[in-house]
C-alpha cells in the first residue's frame, strides 16, 4: 500500500471517529434541548430522527470506503463518493431545519417567557400600588382617628373651661344677688356692710377673671377658624420690632406680678429693625408664648431674646420650667392637641391646644418657622425665625 492509500485511508478513519462523536454529540444536545421545549410537531421530529439515520449512514459509509480503500476495490467509486457528497449535502440541510425548528421553538418559548415576565411585572406593579393605596389609606384613617380623639379631648376641654368659669359667674351672681338684697333690706350694721361690700368687690373681681376666661377661649376658637378659612384681615403696616415686644412684655407684666417667684428677663439687640407685620396679631403670638412659660414655670427665669443673624430675625422664649416630653414636642403645635401630666383622665390638662396652633398660622404667614427644643423637668425653649422679606429698614 502506497503512501497515498495510507494517507486516505487515514483521514477517513479520522472522519468515521469524528461522525460517531458527532452522533452522541447530536443526541445530547437534542435530548437538552427536549427539556426546554414541548412544542415540537412531528416534522421536526421526523427530521430530527432521519438527520440521526444519516449520520449514522455516513458513519457506515466512511467504513465502507475504508474498506474499498484497504480491499483496493474499484467499485464504482465515483458513483458511491457522489452519492456520499449528495447525503451529505441533504445531511447538513436536515441539520439547519433543525435548528432552525428548535431555535424558532425555544425563541417562542423565550416570548412567552417574556410576555409572562412582564405580565407578573404589571400585577407585581399593581400589588404595588394597591398595597401602597392601601397603607395610605390606613395612615389616612388613623390619622382622621387621632384626629377625631384630639377633637374629642379638645371639645371636652372646652367644655370643661366653659362650664367651669360660667359656673363660678352664675354661683357668684347669686351670692351677689342675695348681699345686695340683704343690703337692700338694712338688715346689716355698718361693719357688717363693710365686711360685705369686701366680699362683694372680692366677687366680682373673680366674676371678671372668669369673664376674661371665657373671653380668651373664646377668641382663641375663633382667630384659629379665621385664620384658617382666610377670612381674617392683614393689616400689615411698618412697625419696630421693639415696640411690638415692648407691647407683648407690657402685657404679661401681670402675669409676673402673680407669680413672683418667675423673673422675666429682655435681651434685644441694638440692631433690631422694622418689619411689615400686624402688630396686633403678632404681639398675641409673643404673649401666647410668654403666657405659657409663665404657667408651666413654678420658680425661675423666662427669658426674650431678639436678634437679627444673616438678614433674618430671630426671637427666642426660654424658661426652666416642667418642659416638654419628646413624644408631645412633635404634636405641639397641631391643632386641639392637648399635654396632660400623667395618663388619667383625672390629670392635669396644660393648654387648651389652640395657643401654639394660631402662633404657627401667623408665623408662617409671614415665611417664618417656629419650633421647639425641650428637656423634661428643665425648661423648654421656643424659636421664632422670620425672614428678611418682611424687614423693611
Amino acid at each position: 500500500m502506497d503512501w497515498i492509500s495510507i494517507s486516505s485511508s487515514t483521514l477517513i478513519l479520522f472522519g468515521a471517529f469524528l461522525m460517531l462523536i458527532n452522533i452522541f454529540s447530536h443526541r445530547l444536545m437534542l435530548r437538552a434541548a427536549s427539556k426546554h421545549t414541548d412544542e415540537q410537531t412531528d416534522q421536526t421530529k421526523i427530521l430530527i430522527w432521519s438527520h440521526m439515520a444519516f449520520m449514522v449512514f455516513f458513519f457506515l459509509a466512511y467504513l465502507g470506503v475504508l474498506a474499498l480503500f484497504l480491499k483496493k476495490i474499484d467499485f464504482s467509486s465515483s458513483l458511491f463518493v457522489a452519492i456520499i457528497f449528495f447525503f451529505g449535502a441533504v445531511f447538513v440541510f436536515m441539520g439547519i431545519a433543525i435548528q432552525r425548528r428548535l431555535f424558532a421553538s425555544l425563541r417562542s418559548k423565550n416570548q412567552k417567557l417574556a410576555a409572562y415576565n412582564s405580565q407578573l411585572k404589571r400585577e407585581q406593579a399593581n400589588l404595588i400600588e394597591l398595597n401602597q393605596r392601601l397603607e395610605s389609606e390606613i395612615e389616612d384613617r388613623m390619622k382622621a382617628q387621632e384626629a377625631d380623639k384630639m377633637k374629642s379631648d379638645f371639645l371636652s376641654l372646652v367644655s370643661h373651661e366653659l362650664r367651669t368659669p360660667l359656673t363660678s359667674i352664675y354661683g357668684f351672681t347669686k351670692l351677689i344677688k342675695k348681699e345686695i338684697s340683704a343690703i337692700r333690706h338694712g338688715e346689716e350694721d355698718e361693719t357688717s356692710l363693710a365686711k360685705k361690700r369686701k366680699r362683694l368687690d372680692g366677687n366680682l373681681d373673680i366674676i371678671s377673671d372668669e369673664c376674661g376666661r371665657l373671653t380668651r377661649l373664646i377668641n382663641n376658637v375663633l382667630d384659629l377658624a379665621r385664620i384658617e378659612s382666610g377670612r381674617i384681615t392683614w393689616d400689615d403696616r411698618p412697625v419696630a420690632l421693639r415696640d411690638v415686644i415692648g407691647t407683648a412684655v407690657a402685657a404679661v407684666e401681670g402675669l409676673f406680678m402673680e407669680k413672683p417667684s418667675v423673673a422675666f428677663e429682655l435681651d434685644l439687640s441694638d440692631d433690631l429693625p422694622k418689619v411689615m407685620i400686624d402688630t396686633d396679631l403678632f404681639t398675641q403670638v409673643l404673649i401666647n408664648l410668654i403666657n405659657n412659660a409663665v404657667k408651666f414655670t413654678d420658680s425661675g427665669v423666662v427669658v426674650l431674646n431678639a436678634s437679627t443673624e444673616d438678614e433674618q430675625i430671630k426671637l427666642t422664649i426660654s424658661d426652666n420650667g416642667h418642659g416638654i416630653a419628646e413624644d408631645d414636642l412633635e404634636n405641639i403645635f397641631d391643632k386641639f392637641y392637648i399635654i396632660r401630666e400623667g395618663d388619667t383622665l383625672g390629670c392635669r390638662q396644660m393648654g387648651t391646644g389652640l395657643g401654639l396652633p394660631i402662633c404657627k398660622q401667623i408665623v408662617e404667614h409671614y415665611g417664618g418657622k417656629i419650633w421647639a427644643e425641650s428637656v423634661q423637668k428643665n425648661g423648654s425653649t421656643f424659636f421664632l425665625v422670620l425672614p428678611s422679606e418682611i424687614i423693611v429698614s
